[in-house]
């Protein structure tokens, strides 16, 4: 009697233990969707530069649509913030106007990161002003004067006429580039000013005239989209000049591809996780045919052009 008694408890035990087995065994409850992923589901953090958004939004959109059981979150920043949230293990990929440095190189390798950037498109360094400004055209060394000392330019009257300059936010890809290029890291000139964003930055300017302002070309390449239609007939493009030189070049498809844009810039997606993740599968749809598309479209330069097959029928 004893032992059919403790039969049935153990029976009993057994019968109980059984879901929470079948629940813990089968279900995705210990899975963490940020690392269990694969190239089209999970969860991924993307860090990317601020003169990136409109872009990138776009290929996020597309890429979810295409695979819903993937979810990305963006988070917008500079360059030099992506880059430390990827050394940081603060996300598995950025989206940035350039290819990690040297320095950059070396600090995740003493990690034992490996890095991979791909190459995804062409942009570049715009210069904006109202479309009332007095100005032309700006050569490579009148824009190295412009930032580095208080600058005049003459209207149709001859009259002198000062030129303040506007940067779209502090560390912004823009402001260190042109730091860092032009004026090899000397400080800029006190006509020099910053905002809270690109956004800002083109809204001011389109208000504002004998400003200029330098932001990511990316903001205004599509023609189509509602910033760049509600600011037609107040901003213009300047275009300029390589150093030396008196061709003078406006920010498009057409310049970035010859690279005679002396500004011209190469967006990278930059990931350090393996082959079969979320963050290859993102970057292999932006490389590929639907996100490079997308950036033909909307005015940048993919880095890859789509082969057209055309066949001839002779007579």
């Amino acid at each position: 009697m004893k032992n059919r008694k403790n039969l049935f408890i153990g029976l009993s035990c057994v019968l109980c233990l059984a879901p929470c087995i079948l629940f813990f065994g089968c279900s995705d409850y210990f899975k963490n969707d940020y690392t269990d992923n694969s190239p089209t589901s999970g969860k991924l953090k993307v860090y990317y530069d601020e003169g990136l958004q409109l872009h990138l939004s776009n290929q996020v959109y597309t890429f979810e649509a295409h695979y819903p059981s993937a979810h990305l979150e963006l988070f917008c920043t500079n360059e030099a913030h992506a880059v430390e949230a990827l050394y940081n293990d603060s996300c598995e990929v950025i989206v940035i106007s350039r290819d990690l440095n040297e320095k950059e190189k070396k600090a995740f390798a003493s990690k034992s990161y490996t890095v991979n950037p791909t190459a995804v498109a062409k942009s570049g360094i715009a210069l904006i002003t109202n479309i009332n400004t007095p100005l032309k055209q700006l050569s490579y060394e009148q824009i190295v004067d412009l930032l580095s000392k208080p600058f005049v330019c003459l209207d149709s009257l001859s009259n002198q006429t000062k030129i303040n300059v506007m940067f779209d936010k502090n560390n912004s890809s823009a402001m260190c580039y042109l730091r860092d290029s032009l004026l090899k890291g000397k400080a800029f000139s006190e006509n020099c000013s910053v905002i809270n964003s690109s956004l800002e930055t083109i809204n001011y300017v389109a208000k504002n005239k004998n400003t200029i302002a330098f932001i990511d070309f990316a903001w205004l390449s599509d023609v189509d989209d509602s910033i760049t239609k509600a600011n037609t007939k107040k901003i213009k493009f300047i275009p300029i000049s390589k150093k030396n030189s008196a061709l003078f070049e406006y920010p498009n498809q057409s310049s970035f591809k010859t690279e005679s844009y002396p500004f011209t810039r190469t967006i990278y997606v930059i990931k350090k996780t393996g082959e079969f993740t979320l963050a290859k599968g993102f970057e292999t749809f932006v490389a590929g045919p639907k996100g490079q598309t997308a950036f033909l479209k909307q005015g940048l330069l993919p880095t890859k052009q789509q082969e057209r097959s055309i066949e001839v029928k002779l007579k």
